[in-house]
């Protein structure tokens, strides 16, 4: 499996997103998420977590620092699909997320793929990690 996704550009910037599906008690939800090779978690806003009936205060909490700021976030372990792979993510919801881009981050998203961006071209190319 080998999907490239082009960047999402946003004034004069360009973003490496992808499309994920989220899946949890509640049904399923397709958004875009910045894949972050300089995140180490995976954080969502808490508005992802009610859609899908997560209950984020039930995940252990921990807290994050970024340029805003600590954040709190409760991590769960989220069914998602990207183009027909299906695998169990750890995910971080936060209601203190302030920015409007969902993060993907190395723990855990990025084991089942080898992940290449392509700054010139302007897109992320996401290829089944064989060695899983």
């Amino acid at each position: 499996m080998e999907k490239e996704f082009p960047y999402l550009k946003k004034g004069d910037q360009s973003y490496p997103m992808v499309d994920i599906e989220l899946i949890g008690p509640k049904g399923s939800l397709k958004v875009k998420a910045l894949v972050d090779s300089g995140a180490t978690f995976s954080i969502f806003r808490k508005e992802i977590a009610d859609y899908l009936g997560i209950p984020i205060k039930e995940g252990q909490g921990l807290y994050f620092q970024g340029i805003k700021g600590k954040i709190t976030g409760y991590l769960h372990q989220v069914p998602v699909n990207i183009n027909r792979e299906k695998f169990d993510c750890i995910i971080a919801f936060s209601p203190d997320l302030e920015i409007s881009l969902n993060i993907l981050g190395r723990n855990n998203f990025f084991f089942p793929f080898l992940i290449t961006f392509n700054e010139k071209a302007q897109k992320i190319i996401l290829e089944k990690n064989q060695e899983n």
